[in-house]
Parts: structure tokens; sequence; C-alpha cells
């Protein structure tokens, strides 16, 4: 999830287990625990762009490097903090604590957590709560907060209840929509192959469904609101590719090819082709029920030796996320936010 959420998790995750004149010191280590995981942006390449896509949520958040993390984030306070003398034991235990919390979140996100590396290099995602979600985060702030001012453990623990509450909320509405999915999609004479489930920004109640049958994925919307049956807004379809075997005429062993695995993996699988010589990712829309792809790669089969292009698409109506270049047009620009034409 977003910084700011991974952040105050930490701090209430760390702030239930202080004493009551440990809760500053609990606050400041939970929140840089709870971020120090996301440093991980920072490893990118100019020359290879699917390095820091492959690296996000790597190594720095799987469940073995939590005791270790801790220990780098404790170093780092108490030479920045050093003027307050908190015990560096004391610091250790409530970073390791914040860092905890992190690729738990993360993993019950969609996008994928490699959450038991290096045993297993498996994208975890539960798919239960959205990317940015301010409802969970605000009531974990407010109880941060008390916490602070209070003096009190107690107020982080009806922190993490209401935090817990919600991420339970979200895996009762993914068996919901689950359920709704595999129903329409049985009417539709299809039996569902994968399905891949996202919640949309910021609420459980709108769903993006996407299933696999037949070599299509089937697109759809799906809102599930409390104490009434799932709505489904049907959307539309797009034939699934192999990233084996499109594009025949790059070598099995090319850097196109293995970029095109690459981007297949962060995917889970969800690829397809808006346009010759464009792959996008199937998980994400501008819209629930709609296939406007928010990011993918570019090819140029004459030069299969060369790294694949990565970028967002600008799409109808809406600001690309952090876009130099529109996949669709081929156009560049040196604005990092580009309206659609």
């Amino acid at each position: 999830m977003d910084p700011f959420s991974q952040a105050v998790l930490g701090a209430a995750f760390a702030q239930s287990f202080a004493k009551k004149k440990q809760i500053p010191l609990a606050c400041v280590a939970g929140v840089f625990g709870g971020m120090a995981p996301d440093l991980d942006i920072f490893i990118t390449s100019a020359i290879d762009p699917l390095l820091g896509i492959e690296f996000h949520r790597h190594f720095t958040h799987s469940l073995w490097f939590i005791p270790f993390g801790g220990l780098l984030v404790a170093m780092a306070i108490s030479l920045v903090f050093k003027r307050y003398q908190w015990d560096f034991k004391q610091i250790y235990i409530f970073t390791t604590l914040g860092i905890s919390t992190h690729a738990l979140l993360d993993a019950c996100t969609s996008y994928g957590t490699r959450l038991f590396w290096p045993v297993s290099n498996a994208r975890i995602s539960w798919d239960t709560v959205s990317v940015i979600d301010p409802i969970p985060t605000m009531a974990l702030f407010i109880f941060v907060i008390l916490s602070v001012r209070l003096r009190s453990a107690q107020m982080a623990k009806i922190g993490m209840a209401c935090a817990l509450g919600y991420l339970s909320l979200g895996f009762l509405q993914n068996s919901r929509v689950t359920n709704a999915v595999e129903e329409i999609a049985g009417v539709r004479g299809h039996n569902v192959e994968r399905l891949k489930l996202n919640p949309t920004l910021g609420n459980l109640i709108v769903w993006r469904s996407t299933y696999q049958y037949d070599g299509r994925y089937y697109v759809d919307a799906v809102v599930a609101q409390p104490f009434s049956a799932p709505e489904i807004i049907a959307g539309s379809s797009v034939a699934a590719i192999d990233p084996e075997t499109i594009y025949p005429e790059l070598g099995n062993n090319s850097t196109h090819r293995k970029d095109i695995r690459r981007f297949d993996y962060f995917a889970q699988g969800y690829l397809f082709s808006p346009k010759e010589n464009v792959i996008a990712d199937l998980r994400y829309s501008a819209e629930p029920h709609k296939i406007q792809p928010i990011w993918g790669i570019t090819l140029n089969p004459n030069k299969p030796n060369d790294h694949v292009g990565y970028g967002s698409f600008v799409t109808p109506g809406g600001r690309a996320l952090g876009t130099t270049w529109d996949m669709m047009t081929g156009n560049y620009s040196a604005q990092k936010e580009t309206l659609a034409p």
C-alpha cells in the first residue's frame, strides 16, 4: 500500500507493545520501520526499464528480511536521533515490529509481493484491499495520534483492531465477489480457469474482475454492497497471449523474450496486446469494467537484444501515472504527467 498507510500501521503495531514512557520511541521507530521496505523503489536502471518493477516488493518485502531490515532501520535511527539516547535494544524491537507489518499488508493487495523469498519466488496477492484506501489509513492515523498524546498503548490496539476488522471485511467481500463472478461465468457457459479480483481505489464495494476462459480474458465490474446480492456490470473480453510464442521471430534467449517473461511474471500472467508491438498488464484499468491498461511494455522486434521499453498509458479523459511517453502513439514527452489527446 501507500507509504503513509504503511507508516501508521507500523507505528500502531509498535505502540501496541510499548510501555507508557516508550510510546514516542515506538511511534518513531514504527513509522520508519513500516516505510523502510519501500526504499527498494530506488533500485532502478537507465539501461533496463524493468529492473525497478522486478525489485519492488522483492527481498525487502520478504518475511525473512524482517529481522535484518529492523536492525538496519534501528542503526539509522540511533545515529539520527542519538541526542535522545534511546536504548538500542528498544529501538530494534520497535523497528522490527514496525517492519513486520509491511509485507503482510502489501500481500493483501493485488500487486503481488514476494512474501516468502528466497524460499519461494511466488508473487503473493490476496486481493482483499486496494493499494490506496483512506478508510483504514485515517482510522489508524487517529488512534496513533491519540496513543502518543495520551501515552496509551490501548489506543494503538484499538486502531489495530479497526485495521484488522477492515482487512477481514476485504476477505469476506472477496469471497462474495468470487461467487458472483463464477455464477455469471456459468450463465455464459464459461468455466473459470483463472480469476483475478481487484478492489477499486478507496473502497471494498466496487471490484474489477478478470477471469480466463478458452484463450480469452473476460473483464467485468462487480458492485458488492452490504446486505444485497452483488451486481455485475458487464465489460468486454480480449485474447490472452502466450509470452513464449508471441512474436515468434524473437529468439528464445533474446533480451526481448526474457523481458517479456519478466513482465509476464510481474503481471501474474495477465497479459494482452492492445496494439502491435505493445504488451499490457490487464490487472488494472482506469475503469473497472473496461480494458484500459495503465502500464505495459513496447517492443522493437528489429532489435531483439535490446531491452523493451516500459511506461504508463495515457488513458482517455485521465492522467497518466508518471509517464514520460504515450505508448499508444509512440510520442515522447518531458512531462511527468500527460493528458490524453
